[in-house]
């Protein structure tokens, strides 16, 4: 089958009504792109934002009407930027094409669904990140998956703090660590994370939940062995006093998701909480250990 995508330019106060108009007109999927190619780097907690101009891209069967579709989008008041034909494909699979199995450190390894490694010593993360983010392409997530490969983690508990897709938890897991708790605000994350607990026979030691449902096993619990937060400079700030909290003493806290201008910044944000003993970089990112 072939398909006809339409792509429209709107701004975010009208992508909701513009949404609902495509799948009115009879969509299978609705897709958003930046329109200016400009990157998001810091958001508040509990946000989702939008570019300023936003292209969305909306799919239809082939047999549709697509002069009809155009013009019943431009009376709507949007501007179409263009209709083209693509071939048939997978489309919800369409992201395992960037995908491919990767290795962090010397053992840990992420393969997406249906690929497999050679390596006998491979500690493999099966992993479908759906709509969540996080799948060890991103400098911020190579580095924390590296250094959990080097850590002994037998044994150990460890709470994820944004855990997106669950990769991290995961890998932790995967590499010996006895119990995790996986937290987001997002529910498409949390699902992500449940499936690919699931999937990598993990999921009986992974609690998965939002922050606010957040249960640590009673009183009896006496922080985290480690407590990873891969997301923003700025919520990771916001979230200093919390994140030390779960964390027990000497216990490890790895701080990602902050840019190197942005190192200063963070670590004063943390000064007297715990001490920093290593970091790491990668493409203009910072990776920090820190001991309680």
């Amino acid at each position: 089958m072939y398909w006809k995508k339409i792509t429209i330019e709107t701004i975010p106060d009208s992508l909701d009504a513009l949404e609902t108009l495509l799948w009115n007109l009879g969509a299978v999927s609705v897709t958003l792109t930046d329109s200016e190619d400009k990157p998001i780097f810091e958001t508040a907690t509990g946000e989702n934002p939008l570019w300023s101009n936003v292209d969305v891209c909306g799919l239809f069967e082939q047999d549709v009407d697509h002069e009809q579709l155009e013009g019943q989008i431009r009376e709507s008041g949007y501007k179409v930027l263009f209709t083209e034909e693509l071939g048939d494909r997978r489309w919800e699979l369409e992201w395992l094409s960037r995908f491919h199995p990767m290795q962090f450190g010397r053992h840990l390894w992420v393969v997406p669904d249906g690929q497999t490694v050679e390596d006998p010593d491979a500690v493999v993360v099966d992993l479908d990140p759906g709509l969540a983010f996080g799948t060890g392409t991103h400098a911020t997530t190579r580095l924390c998956l590296e250094w959990l490969d080097s850590q002994e983690l037998s044994g150990k508990r460890v709470i994820d703090y944004g855990s997106g897709s669950g990769i991290l938890g995961i890998a932790a897991l995967r590499l010996g660590a006895d119990k995790v708790w996986a937290v987001d605000n997002n529910p498409q994350a949390l699902n992500a994370t449940r499936d690919n607990g699931l999937k990598n026979n993990v999921g009986h030691k992974l609690s998965v939940c939002s922050p606010d449902a957040l249960d640590l096993d009673g009183a009896d619990f006496d922080g985290a062995d480690v407590v990873i937060a891969n997301i923003l400079a700025q919520p990771l700030i916001e979230l200093s006093g919390l994140l030390v909290s779960l964390l027990k003493k000497d216990g490890d806290l790895l701080l990602s998701g902050i840019m190197v201008s942005q190192q200063s910044w963070v670590e004063s944000a943390y000064a007297g909480k715990v001490s920093f003993v290593h970091q790491r970089h990668d493409d203009g990112w910072t990776c920090l250990q820190a001991r309680k």
